[in-house]
């Protein structure tokens, strides 16, 4: 009779290991690419929200207000004005994109915009027009609420900046508790530089990316939501990346920007 020969334990579990390896692999090439997609698919939120938050001002000629954590996704106060979520405001560190007023399709259970891991997008707008460096016709603007309501915008006409927003590269060595907030002086590796000139950004959203809800963000991440005027952006970074680990993603405004779309629909001047 011819004896048969199966497996041995060593071959069995040499197989399976290999058979582990080729699944891990392959489970990380899909998470991989699941990853990519949401972040992909984010950044199309933001351009759109981006796109919504300006034909709501030619519609309206104005910005909307930050939606807040009790109003549902709309605005706050509902019609503009003095906003209940303008930045710097310690009394509400709350702001998110108004998708109701500006018909943000991708929303949560309770009407707020998110992007694609479930994250609310988080909202900030100028509330103060200023006199730009160099510049003598904007002396006197009418504020608060420069951006937000319909007259205001309207007098204080185009000459006027933004005076309370500003994008760094870093949050080292900032100022954000003067007026205008500042990037600071560069002086040591690390430090923050100037995305934006001062005086320029009228609004930004921000997607807050996948890391939200593990917490692991790092100081740069912690920038764009401790309530004040500068706002962090560069490329995504690990957790020993410079800043920490940073995943956000960020769209923003300019006042000239907004200056050239309702001068263009007949709004201003």
């Amino acid at each position: 009779m011819r004896k048969e020969r199966g497996f041995t334990l060593t071959e069995l579990a040499v197989v399976l290991a290999i058979v582990a390896l080729l699944l891990g692999g392959l489970l990380y090439t899909l998470s991989a690419q699941t990853d990519q997609r949401n972040f992909e698919e984010t950044r199309r939120r933001l351009e759109l929200a981006r796109e919504l938050l300006l034909s709501f001002a030619i519609v309206n000629g104005r910005l909307p207000c930050p939606a807040t954590s009790t109003s549902n996704g709309d605005e706050s106060p509902s019609g503009g004005g003095t906003c209940t979520g303008y930045l710097p405001n310690s009394a509400n560190t709350n702001g998110y994109l108004p998708a109701t007023a500006i018909g943000f399709r991708s929303v949560d259970a309770s009407g707020f915009a998110t992007d694609s891991w479930g994250n609310r997008l988080r909202y900030a707008v100028a509330s103060n027009a200023t006199q730009p460096s160099g510049s003598t016709s904007c002396a006197s603007p009418s504020n608060p609420d420069a951006f937000t309501t319909t007259t205001k915008l309207k007098s204080n006409g185009i000459s006027c900046g933004a005076l309370d927003l500003v994008i760094c590269s870093a949050t080292q060595n900032t100022n954000s508790g003067v007026s205008p907030p500042s990037c600071g002086t560069y002086g040591t590796t690390g430090d923050a530089r100037p995305v934006t000139n001062q005086r320029t950004v009228v609004a930004v959203v921000i997607a807050q990316g996948k890391n939200t809800s593990s917490g692991s963000g790092g100081a740069d991440e912690a920038e764009n939501v401790d309530n004040d005027g500068v706002f962090v952006f560069h490329e995504p970074r690990p957790t020993d990346g410079q800043g920490g680990e940073y995943d956000d993603q960020l769209t923003w405004i300019s006042v000239g920007e907004l200056y050239g779309k309702l001068i263009a629909a007949g709004v201003l001047p």
